[in-house]
């Protein structure tokens, strides 16, 4: 990060993006990944119902970041 200039502003737009974007909130298909993460993670980790696998486990994660880094660099050219 030492090639990036004046990281501390950065920081801080990140920090406060939910002050600083109207109506910003999760992008629906950020929701969605992470409800049927959480539900995986219900199922096959909290209540066992059946044996864990460790490339659905990933594949749901995985899910979940991607939708969560697209929604950032969405609301960042918002911004």
């Amino acid at each position: 990060m030492d090639n990036i200039k004046n990281m501390s502003a950065l920081g801080r737009v990140y920090d406060n993006l939910d002050k600083i974007i109207e109506n910003y909130s999760d992008l629906d298909e950020t929701k969605d990944a992470e409800k049927r993460f959480w539900e995986y993670a219900q199922k096959y980790i909290f209540e066992r119902q059946g044996s864990l696998k460790k490339f659905d486990l990933e594949n749901a994660f995985y899910e979940v970041t991607f939708f969560r880094e697209k929604q950032g660099f969405i609301y960042g050219f918002n911004y």
